[in-house]
């Protein structure tokens, strides 16, 4: 294995180089650098055949945020709408940048994320289209407004596969917002599959906080397996 290690601002991009040829290429986008974890978590799983690209150092409400809305977690929240400023970011300079590194270029491409970055992820679908896999592990689909622009607006790519994760008790936050999460995420699911976009829902075990690299890994195993 090879690390080569990119620095974009305030943002921190790592290439885990696996496999040589034109491997599928994962971007997995989380609060913390966690390639090791992710690769861990593999081997448990049994996942590989990947190339994988890290991405830390967010401002993680505003940047993953598609548009503003007021706080719903806590007074801190700063949910700006930023989104639209850091994917220009992602993939006018981060993907070129990163991929100049492979030795080939990728057979597909994979958007992956946790939490808000799993919501960053398929609203990217719906923004460009390079990323034809899509991962969101127990994703913020309670956003506001979410699944009704979901729902009404087209990808803007041919989708090869998205996979759609929540914890079983994630929606029994006493947040109103929050406990959304669970039939939203089964909605868009739904929602994917009636435009026949190869799809999958998991529901995990635990809270939002239980095991997010095995969560993202069983992501990367079926989409993988299956596509």
């Amino acid at each position: 294995m090879e690390i080569q290690e990119l620095q974009f601002g305030h943002r921190l991009v790592r290439l885990y180089k696996l496999v040589q040829g034109n491997a599928p290429l994962v971007y997995s986008i989380d609060y913390h650098e966690n390639g090791e974890l992710l690769l861990e978590a593999c081997k448990q799983v049994d996942c590989s055949g990947f190339n994988l690209v890290t991405i830390s150092g967010l401002h993680w409400n505003q940047e993953l945020s598609p548009w503003p809305i007021e706080t719903v977690v806590s007074k801190n929240d700063n949910f700006a709408g930023m989104a639209d400023q850091w994917l220009p970011l992602l993939t006018g300079e981060v993907l070129p940048q990163v991929e100049q590194l492979l030795d080939a270029p990728p057979a597909w491409r994979c958007l992956a994320g946790y939490s808000l970055a799993g919501l960053f992820a398929v609203w990217t679908a719906y923004q460009c289209d390079l990323f034809t896999r899509i991962l969101s592990a127990s994703g913020s689909m309670w956003y506001p407004g979410w699944l009704e622009y979901a729902t009404v607006h087209e990808p803007a790519v041919a989708l090869q596969g998205v996979y759609l994760s929540v914890g079983d008790k994630e929606s029994t936050s006493r947040n109103a917002v929050l406990q959304t999460v669970g039939e939203r995420t089964q909605a868009l699911a739904a929602l994917m599959a009636e435009r026949g976009i190869p799809s999958k829902f998991e529901l995990n075990p635990g809270n939002h906080f239980k095991n997010p690299p095995l969560r993202v890994v069983k992501g990367i195993k079926w989409l993988l397996d299956n596509h």
